[in-house]
């Protein structure tokens, strides 16, 4: 059965989109965007706006591409070159609000949300009206995207390029120019982030599929799509290092440093700074022992459910009830070629992100899937009698209503299986909760307390002593803060991602008393054994750490005392 006759009626199409339907959808779209806004502007700088902003502008100031002088280096790309070019506009003109040129900066993103609203409504429109809005709907409904969208990142920028991908592929044109498309979208989206290398292989078994009646079509299909991609990525980065020999450029993976070596004089036909940034990435991976936190445990490496786990904790419990009805609605439409693409690429997506991806330190990376997921339970709720009716009106409301409090902080969102909120550090951490955001609003939320607290500590001290929650997990200073949640003293919130401890005068006894000692570690003589070097008084002691120095030490575990 075509997929535009998946309507469980025969009513006609104009009729079809009823009115508690597009209510609905405006509020929500009118809730998210505003709360974007707000947040572009209220909200502190996170901890890597300044690299995704500052490398964009180097290659279009100073045409430079290189990567090594900054860590965060290794993954920026162009696509937020806008976001750099309105801030220094604005700059230019005289303008010295550092809030007015970061709101500037994240004024593209926000962009980028719209788009993303738009395309989702698009990509279900075949299946019916009712699909389209509500595709829109149910994305406009999840914070993740307006959280994203308030700050100048690439993670919805990328979400954008796969909706647009994806658009691409279910296009009915038959001609030279689907590969043209499909080619340089492929290319945009490398201009966004190096996971698009994920397209590469959907866009070839898109070109297979369009030559199967004509086997000797499809290599200069492929040629095409290539050159196509080579060509757009190869403008958006400004034409900075493109036809740069294999053999000029310094590789620190063994893969890429072997291709270099066996064809040093073959030329890129796309930046070079693409291969370089893709081997910085690689190798920091493979040399960073990433950890991921999630419901009060650090796993080195990573877990699989990483990303399930944050999807049901950070999105509205109503939206989360819809979303599974949908996709269980979805069922009969499997072998739909509109449904089966957009499920391949939420898959490709979510499985890497789960098995193959180590730097679980945000559920910001798989953002793509939440619109992806929204198309597809969308067509699936389409086909659910009374899918336009007044009941949509409650169901926006309680799930704005779960939103309301976090309006302007969206990045802090957790949903009301979250509880005490107080207590929101041993769910989650890291950019998830706490990405620098409130830095800047912690003084605000201070003084609006009327308590004398304590901030910008790196021990506990009696008193109001707050903390953000980073620093209550083992990504921060927990080493110092267990025997705050030990003892399981109550907190107080200051904003969703700093919290206050009254540290009493006898409370902070009991905490020297218990802490000021170190206990005797059973490797100590491995440790600090053995010969050391003498140094007369009065010369010079060089300082050498030749590893961190909590190697070997192992990381304790946060307990659950929510």
């Amino acid at each position: 059965m075509p997929l535009q006759m998946a309507a469980p009626n025969g009513m006609a199409q104009g009729d079809r989109v009823f009115l508690w339907l597009r209510i609905a959808t405006f509020i929500a779209v009118a809730f998210t965007v505003s709360n974007a806004l707000w947040a572009a502007w209220d909200q502190g700088a996170t901890y890597d706006e300044f690299y995704h902003l500052e490398w964009p502008r180097r290659l279009a100031r100073d045409r430079v591409d290189e990567r090594e002088s900054a860590f965060r280096f290794d993954s920026k790309t162009p696509v937020l070159l806008p976001a750099a070019l309105a801030a220094d506009s604005l700059e230019s003109l005289g303008v010295e609000s550092e809030r007015t040129l970061r709101f500037a900066a994240r004024l593209p993103p926000v962009a980028f949300l719209a788009a993303c609203l738009w395309l989702a409504g698009r990509l279900a429109r075949p299946a019916g009206p009712e699909a389209a809005w509500l595709a829109a709907l149910l994305a406009a409904l999840d914070p993740n995207l307006s959280a994203h969208a308030s700050v100048a990142t690439s993670d919805l920028a990328y979400a954008v390029a796969v909706l647009l991908f994806a658009w691409s592929l279910l296009r009915t044109d038959d001609s030279w120019r689907g590969e043209a498309l499909v080619g340089a979208l492929v290319g945009a989206a490398f201009a966004v982030k190096y996971t698009s290398v994920l397209l590469v292989p959907v866009a070839l078994a898109y070109v297979a599929a369009r030559g199967y009646r004509a086997p000797w079509s499809v290599p200069w299909r492929v040629a095409l799509l290539a050159a196509s991609a080579c060509l757009t990525v190869s403008v958006l980065y400004l034409m900075v290092g493109v036809f740069a020999p294999l053999g000029s450029l310094t590789f620190r993976t063994p893969a890429l440093q072997a291709v270099a070596q066996t064809f040093p004089s073959v030329r890129l036909p796309f930046p070079r700074s693409i291969l370089t940034g893709i081997d910085l990435s690689m190798d920091h991976n493979a040399r960073t022992a990433w950890s991921c936190f999630l419901f009060g445990h650090t796993h080195p490496g990573g877990v699989w459910y990483y990303f399930l786990g944050h999807w049901l904790i950070k999105t509205p419990v109503a939206l989360l009830i819809a979303l599974i009805f949908g996709l269980w609605r979805l069922r009969p439409l499997w072998c739909e070629p509109r449904v089966r693409a957009m499920s391949v690429l939420f898959a490709i997506h979510l499985l890497y992100f789960s098995f193959f991806f180590s730097t679980q330190i945000g559920y910001r990376f798989a953002l793509l899937c939440i619109p992806l997921a929204s198309v597809l339970a969308a067509i699936g709720l389409a086909r659910t009698p009374g899918a336009r009716g007044a009941w949509l009106i409650p169901f926006v409301v309680a799930v704005l209503f779960e939103r309301a409090p976090y309006f302007g902080d969206p990045i802090a969102f957790t949903n009301i299986a979250v509880w005490p909120k107080s207590r929101a550090y041993w769910y989650t951490a890291d950019s998830n909760l706490d990405y620098g955001q409130n830095r800047e609003r912690l003084e605000r939320y201070v003084k609006r307390s009327g308590l004398a607290a304590i901030t910008d500590q790196t021990t506990v001290t009696p008193g109001l002593y707050v903390i953000s929650a980073n620093d209550l997990t083992t990504f921060g200073n927990f080493r110092a803060n267990r025997w705050l949640i030990d003892r399981d003293i109550p907190a107080v919130n200051f904003g969703f991602t700093d919290f206050g401890f009254s540290i009493t005068g006898e409370r902070f006894e009991d905490y020297m008393n218990e802490t000021r000692v170190t206990p005797s570690l059973a490797s100590f003589e491995e440790v600090c054994g053995g010969e050391l070097p003498h140094y007369p008084p009065g010369s010079q002691i060089p300082f050498s750490q030749a590893r961190h120095p909590d190697e070997g030490i192992p990381e304790p575990e946060l307990v659950n005392q929510a």
